[in-house]
Parts: structure tokens; C-alpha cells; sequence
């Protein structure tokens, strides 16, 4: 389910937020957005899903437009997962994650027992499964991101947009996650923080600064030491990780 946003234009009032900005997500591609706060990635990725309404520019969804794809289909196909912080759900994790099986449903239609065997392998997936019956409210923000998380993949999406997706994860777990989103086989877009998870994830990434985007590209030849100090201004060093063909961003200084 190939995902591209043209030209995108993005304003508050009179403030110009994103601007003109291009990007796409092809065949099976992992595509990371990096950039210091407030450089508009997840103003960018709201367009996509659906919260903000672009000024400019067309959401292509498998070369078709999104404001002709109706707000159900698009929900079928489109996973989102967003920074969670705000979100204090007074229901079991079980029922939590089986809301991801609600754009397929009917009105009114019930679980069944197929819809419950796809959120469990997700809880287990995700490693939640010994919370199936806790309050969602009682978890710790890991614990709340993981079970988003699982009732993303219980959503059985053909294309994912996450907004800083490892947040309040503990390492194993930011690990965790994205190679379970790397193992999807489908197109994603995730606003990234870290940029040694964008080297070692990311099959290409866009850099934004000041909402605009000021490098495309394969990460290890976009993530230069000259661009993270324009750009993110703090001097690194960039090596190679034995026995791995990837780098690695050594952070020196601010």
C-alpha cells in the first residue's frame, strides 16, 4: 500500500508550520522522519492520518487521493500509533487491543472468536500478554505504549504511520517494537527520535528542519556528521559497528 504526500502545506492561523513538503513510502519501505522538536513531523504525519487537513497538497493511499477514500476504508488499511501520553483508558488491556478490530466490523457487531485470537497473538507479540486483564490506567507509560501497540497489529494494517513510536520504552523494548514493525512487510512511516535507531531501522529517511525537508535519502549516507550539526547542532562522530554493516553516531558535544 504505497503511501506519498505532495507538496504538503501545513498553517496554524498566519504561522506556515509545513512547508511544501514531498515525501514517500514505497513497497515494503520502513521511512523514518527525523528532526529536532518542533521541525513539524508530527504536524506532517497528522495530515496523513487524518487529524489535520492539509492547506496544499494531495494524500495518495495506493495512488488514490485521500479525501476521496472514506474515513472507514482508510481505517481498515491505515494503522496509527501516536505519543500516547494523554490517553487514560478506564478498560482492560484485553479490551483495549480489540478496538483495533472495530474498522472491520459491523454496526453493533460482536467479537468473535477470531477477533480474540488476533488481539492475543498481538499481546503476545508485544509482550503483554500476563496484563490481559489489568486496567489500561494502571499501566506505567511503557507498559501503555506496548499494549497501543498491539492493538495496532490487531487492526491487521497494510500500512502504518507511528509517531515516535519508543517513546517511554525501556531499550529492550524500543528494539523490540521496531523489529516487529520492520517484520510486517508493509510500507511505514514513523517519526523517529533516535537517530542510531533510524541507521539501523530505516530503509530510507527524510530530515525536517523549520518544516521544510532538508535531506532525503539512505541513512548512512543522509546522517553525516556536517548535516546532525546544521541540523541538530551537536558534534558526533560516526563509526563503523563490528560485525554489522551499519554505523554508529558517537554524540560528542552540544
Amino acid at each position: 500500500m504505497d503511501m506519498k504526500a505532495e507538496n504538503i502545506t501545513v498553517r496554524f492561523g498566519s504561522d506556515t508550520i509545513i512547508h511544501d513538503v514531498s515525501m514517500e513510502a514505497g513497497h515494503g519501505q520502513f521511512v523514518g522522519i527525523v528532526g529536532p522538536n518542533g521541525s513539524g513531523k508530527s504536524t506532517f504525519l497528522k495530515t496523513i492520518y487524518r487529524t489535520l487537513q492539509p492547506e496544499k497538497g494531495t494524500i495518495w493511499l495506493d495512488n488514490r487521493p485521500l479525501d476521496q477514500i472514506s474515513l472507514r476504508e482508510s481505517a481498515r488499511s491505515l494503522g496509527v500509533m501516536t505519543q500516547i501520553n494523554s490517553l487514560n483508558f478506564d478498560f482492560r488491556v484485553e479490551e483495549v487491543v480489540l478496538m483495533g478490530r472495530t474498522p472491520h466490523k459491523k454496526l453493533m457487531e460482536q467479537d468473535n472468536d477470531q477477533d480474540y485470537r488476533i488481539a492475543h497473538q498481538a499481546l503476545e507479540i508485544m509482550g503483554m500478554s500476563e496484563y490481559l486483564h489489568r486496567k489500561f490506567n494502571t499501566l506505567s507509560g511503557g507498559e501503555r505504549q506496548r499494549v497501543i501497540m498491539a492493538r495496532v497489529l490487531t487492526q491487521q494494517p497494510r500500512a502504518l504511520i507511528l509517531d515516535e513510536p519508543t517513546n517511554h520504552l525501556d531499550l529492550q523494548y524500543q528494539m523490540q517494537l521496531l523489529q516487529t514493525v520492520r517484520g510486517l512487510g508493509i510500507e511505514v512511516f514513523a517519526a523517529v527520535h533516535d537517530l542510531n535507531l533510524a541507521l539501523a531501522f530505516c530503509d530510507k529517511i527524510y530530515v525536517m528542519s523549520h518544516g521544510r525537508v532538508a535531506a532525503s535519502g539512505i541513512p548512512e549516507q543522509v546522517l553525516t556528521p556536517e548535516l546532525i550539526r546544521d541540523v541538530f547542532h551537536v558534534e558526533v562522530l560516526i563509526t563503523d559497528v563490528p560485525g554489522l554493516d551499519r554505523k554508529n553516531i558517537v554524540y560528542l558535544s552540544a
